[in-house]
């Protein structure tokens, strides 16, 4: 239906059809209704010349009554008593309603001296009006209910149809030959305007006929004049569309430009990702109230009297990110480019503290080897004892430079690896009998003794996949630190205590690794995992007493995390407990 003319002829039916419609429902329920408010008020009328008539009775005097006077009106004259029991019908070859408690109406008749109500039987097409009253007999209450057809009604309606119907085809065959001829005579000049303008929108030559009612004419001369302009206007803005979409598609950043009036022209969906704004339409809208972020309405103010700037701010939400706005002002207004620099950022932080902290832990080593090579050079006479116990501090040193470049390199190749070179080196173990043989080695070396171990590996061929020597390094730095902070408490002293465990946790396998040791200090706790991060009571050193570096949890959380797993420490104090989850083997 996309022709005007059927559109309009069709228009022009449906017009007329709900004219016709609109006129015959309003006649009819009009009939209907003044009907329907006819006979309810003559049956009410009857209905309290009966309650006027039968309130001094009792029910048999009511009967006797209403026997003698049922010529009273051509209606239905029923009499029930308050359970809904007839006691009397005018009708009874009709068919009797024996019973009526249950109806709405006689239960509202109960409650109400007077009730109305009209049905409309669908098989019978026939309206019915009744109405209940409730009498006050001698003997108790009784119900008088009249109910009369309305058969007027039914034979109006039918009469309505048969009109509604022949005017109905009248006036549909009127409708189509007015919008016919209505069609005709305001589209065919266009029609001609039409078919130019369709040449015109292919390409093609367009010739305008000027030839006409003065109204078709001048059309024709100012389409003829807007179809000139409009093809300088597209071969400019397609020009400029093109070049605008070749910047925007080579900056992966965001792009917001401002007139001189401070309203936002343009905004692109990288700017409301970056800035965590609201999904909408911002051009026309002030920048300073849409961007709200101060330092770049500091930028902002700046460009009015420098050609270009920029600054660095950061956004807490959705997530902590830290961007760069850099501004330029341009002819027509400002042009802003933000990007997001966060991963530079924290690349150069973790590079800095990276640099900062390996230097530190280079340089206590370097600076006891120095010490002990100055005095060995300055003291000639020193005894074979002395010079002895110099050169063992030399070596203790070199041994610990040499054991932080390893675990630098190591955690390095962990990091630098791929998952499928790490996949290549893994095959079916057993995780129960790795645990074992790992605290059987521990308990046997000098600093196990004088603990007391809690073992707890009920499970048996426990699978999974993985790399032996990384599990065992893994899982072996976290019991070297148990050992080491409980030994950092109790000496050479009992008392200690350390706990490990295997469990099964439904898709993993959970080892618990508990000491009673001097713990983790809360300021550390957070980041235990991070390198060199060692807590506050690690810094403080026993004489004689080699510390570590704060590359044993780093490394062990990079070679679960190859593996899939996870660990994660569980309490801050005593006893401190880390647990690893390493995923079942697939059966």
């Amino acid at each position: 239906m996309r022709s005007i003319k059927i559109q309009i002829i069709f228009f022009t039916c449906i017009l007329v059809l709900l004219s016709l419609g609109l006129s015959w429902y309003i006649a009819l329920k009009t009939c209907e209704r003044s009907l329907v408010e006819y006979s309810i008020d003559e049956l009410s009328n009857v209905a309290d010349e009966i309650s006027i008539s039968i309130q001094p009775m009792n029910r048999q005097g009511a009967v006797q009554f209403l026997t003698i006077n049922k010529g009273l009106t051509n209606a239905r004259i029923l009499l029930y008593d308050a359970n809904g029991k007839n006691l009397w019908d005018s009708q009874p070859e009709e068919a009797k309603i024996e019973y009526l408690y249950v109806r709405p109406e006689f239960q509202r008749a109960l409650k109400e001296p007077y009730n109305v109500s009209c049905t409309y039987n669908k098989t019978l097409r026939l309206h019915t009006v009744n109405v209940f009253k409730k009498i006050d007999l001698i003997d108790g209450n009784v119900i008088v209910m009249l109910s009369k057809p309305l058969v007027q009604v039914s034979r109006i309606s039918q009469k309505l149809n048969t009109y509604f119907f022949l005017a109905l085809l009248s006036l549909f065959a009127f409708a189509i030959l007015l919008g016919h001829l209505i069609v005709r005579r305001i589209l065919h000049p266009l029609s001609e305007l039409s078919s130019v303008a369709a040449n015109l929108a292919s390409g093609h030559a367009a010739k305008f006929s000027l030839v006409g009612p003065p109204e078709v004419s001048n059309l024709a001369a100012s389409l003829k004049e807007m179809s000139e302009n409009l093809q300088q206007t597209l071969a400019l803005l397609s020009q400029q569309k093109d070049n605008l979409k070749q910047l925007l598609d080579s900056l992966p950043a965001g792009v917001v430009l401002a007139d001189n009036h401070g309203k936002i022209r343009y905004l692109n969906e990288s700017t409301i990702s970056l800035l965590a704004m609201h999904e909408g339409s911002y051009v026309g809208k002030p920048f300073v109230g849409v961007i709200g972020i101060p330092k770049l309405i500091e930028l902002y103010d700046r460009l009015k009297e420098a050609p270009e700037s920029e600054t660095y701010f950061d956004i807490s939400k959705p997530e902590k990110k830290h961007l760069c706005c850099k501004g330029k002002s341009i002819g027509s207004g400002f042009l802003f480019l933000i990007t997001d620099v966060t991963e530079q950022r924290q690349l150069e932080i973790a590079m800095r503290n990276f640099i900062a902290e390996a230097s530190h832990e280079f340089q206590t080593p370097m600076t006891v080897i120095k010490a002990a090579a100055e005095i060995m050079l300055d003291s000639p006479d020193l005894s074979k004892e002395e010079r002895e116990e110099l050169l063992k501090k030399i070596i203790e040193q070199q041994d610990r430079v040499s054991n932080l470049v390893d675990n630098l390199l190591y955690l390095a190749r962990l990091e630098g690896q791929s998952i499928e070179t790490m996949a290549q080196n893994r095959h079916k173990i057993r995780l129960d009998q790795l645990i074992e043989d790992l605290v059987n080695e521990y308990k046997s070396y000098p600093q196990g003794r004088n603990i007391k171990w809690n073992v707890n590996i009920q499970l048996k061929d426990a699978f999974t996949m993985g790399s032996p020597e990384e599990l065992k390094r893994a899982i072996g730095n976290v019991i070297d630190n148990a050992i080491k902070y409980t030994r950092r408490k109790y000496g050479e002293k009992e008392g200690g205590i350390i706990s490990v465990s295997l469990s099964d946790g439904g898709r993993w396998w959970r080892i618990s690794v508990s000491d009673n040791g001097v713990g983790i200090s809360p300021d550390i706790v957070l980041n235990i995992f991070d390198r060199f991060k060692r807590s506050s009571t690690d810094k403080i050193r026993r004489k004689g007493e080699m510390t570590g570096f704060g590359l044993g949890l780093a490394i062990a959380k990079n070679i679960i995390e190859a593996h899939n797993g996870l660990i994660e420490v569980t309490s801050a104090r005593e006893p401190t407990t880390f647990t690893i989850n390493l995923p079942k083997m697939k059966e």
